[in-house]
């Protein structure tokens, strides 16, 4: 079979693994936050540029549709395009076969697969527009190797993609780094075309809404985020660095990351494609990792923060597969196979582990139980639902309880509390307490309708996200009374439990309510 009727094949499968998990499991804290975005669009959020926001607005048909399935919608069409643009780029880059094992490898890693190709990130469109700019800079590139002009279309479409990579995303700024970085060290000559410049202002137009949206609201995306990377004092967390180092293996699958290395000592003996084009995926691929594990050297980071990096030097991995390969043989090598069976048991062990583990993984402590099972992120809150439906029916004064709003101080588990309980209960979620543990929240307050001074609100409490209600509340309501404990299971065994609060008399003292936002 050749490497285009495997390509439909591996794109139907894995179509049909991502539906499966999209639909069986519920959305992770990321996934739920994310899904406020898209209940007022904005030029920009306190974490993220608007890009996931969008794609969650139009995969739901402007929240027509807004199970867990069409709010995933967005990240599994992304990775049917990434999946395709993988294997356009490995053909371009090689050949038809390098391009076909390209798109394997895309599939086999648990970040483009599963992290950004399943469940609904920003790094979901994000990657898509980075394989669609980076494919057009190896045209370009090639272009200039034979001398021939690719004329201005192609430069102004790497800017516009490369916009709209910044705005689903900051990272979308490696792009025209290794770009740049690549016309500096080798081709300095295309300084003097005009299309280049042109090319970057289009994308300094297209970020200038999230620019101008920093300014009104001081900065704060770029602050939050600077305190996150920024080197506060030079000791050397060791586990940070650790626990990132093996995170990004894990997250790209270690097989993965295993043919990348030894396609980067391969490339000491031997050229795997084009010099010029391994020159240009090098300086694109590299500097997001290497800076990536730096910061983990200072402070705690996020493997897939690395992510477009990893795809990038994945079609190093699939050329040194297509060296190791007889001519005229499609044959998938072994290891590759190897990778799609960890990447298929990686999603039933875990699938398995999030429906039908019994019980939990986490603590069993009552005061805070659940705590530290990555699991409860994505199920329990269904059932959740369907008990405080269940619960309320049987009060007295359920009609007044029914209609108060839900208050939360942090955005998980706000966000699951919205879309799990709040929105079917037709009311919402408002944040109390401070813009960094609100985010999103603080903007909502705003946009929807607020809790008013001496108004009564209801806070629900999981174990595993355990608060000290007094503690957090007392400052900003009369008086706390606790009215119902709600328990979870899973398989027959506890897995945490809710607690329902209903809070007396609010005096809008907290912070965010009392600060300039816009």
């Amino acid at each position: 079979m050749v490497p285009r009727n495997r390509l439909l094949w591996l794109i139907i499968t894995s179509l049909c693994l991502r539906i499966i998990v999209a639909y069986s499991t519920e959305l992770t804290n990321d996934e739920v936050y994310y899904y406020t975005y898209a209940l007022h669009l904005q030029w920009n959020y306190f974490d993220h540029p608007p890009g996931v926001a969008v794609l969650i607005k139009l995969s739901t048909l402007n929240l027509l549709f807004t199970n867990e399935l069409f709010i995933r919608l967005g990240a599994i069409v992304c990775a049917v395009i990434g999946t395709w643009l993988s294997y356009k780029t490995g053909k371009l880059i090689a050949n038809e076969r390098t391009g076909f094992y390209a798109a394997v490898l895309y599939n086999t890693s648990i970040y483009s697969s599963i992290i950004a190709g399943t469940f609904i990130l920003p790094d979901s469109p994000q990657i898509v527009c980075w394989l669609a700019a980076l494919y057009l800079a190896i045209k370009i590139v090639n272009a200039n190797d034979d001398h021939k002009k690719t004329g201005l279309q192609n430069r102004l479409l790497f800017g516009l993609l490369c916009g709209v990579c910044v705005l689903c995303k900051i990272h979308g700024i490696f792009l025209w780094m290794g770009f740049g970085l690549y016309i500096l060290f080798y081709k300095r000559h295309m300084l003097s075309e005009a299309g280049l410049y042109l090319s970057f202002i289009l994308t300094l137009v297209l970020i200038s809404p999230v620019i101008l949206w920093n300014m009104h609201n001081n900065f704060i995306t770029y602050t939050y985020h600077s305190d996150r990377v920024a080197v506060h004092s030079f000791s050397i967390h060791g586990d940070d660095f650790l626990q990132a180092f093996l995170g990004q293996i894990f997250y790209y699958n270690p097989i993965n990351v295993f043919l990348i290395v030894q396609s980067m000592f391969f490339l000491r003996k031997q050229s795997l494609f084009k010099l010029s084009i391994q020159r240009l995926l090098l300086l694109c691929g590299w500097p997001v990792i290497i800076i990536v594990s730096v910061i983990s050297l200072f402070n705690p980071v996020l493997p897939h923060w690395s992510g477009p990096g990893f795809v990038t030097l994945t079609f190093f991995a699939a050329a040194y597969l297509d060296k190791k390969v007889a001519a005229n043989n499609f044959k998938i090598p072994a290891i590759l196979k190897s990778s799609v069976w960890l990447i298929v048991i990686v999603i039933i062990a875990g699938v398995g582990l999030v429906l039908y583990y019994p019980g939990t993984i986490g603590s069993k402590t009552m005061k805070d139980y659940g705590s530290g099972d990555f699991t409860l992120d994505m199920s329990g809150w269904k059932s959740l639902e369907k008990d405080y439906s269940k619960w309320l029916q049987q009060q007295n004064d359920s009609n007044e309880i029914k209609h108060l709003k839900f208050v939360c101080n942090k955005w998980f588990p706000a966000a699951h509390i919205e879309y799990y309980l709040a929105e079917p209960m037709h009311t919402s979620v408002i944040g109390v307490g401070t813009l960094t543990d609100l985010h999103n929240f603080a903007w909502l307050n705003k946009m929807g309708n607020d809790l008013k001074k001496g108004e009564n609100a209801l806070c629900i409490v999981p174990s595993n996200y355990n608060e000290d209600i007094a503690a957090v509340y007392a400052n900003n309501f009369s008086s706390i009374q606790q009215l119902h404990v709600f328990t979870e299971q899973r398989s027959g065994k506890t897995t945490r439990l809710f607690t329902l609060f209903l809070l007396n008399d609010y005096n809008r003292s907290d912070e965010v309510h009392n600060i300039p936002i816009r």
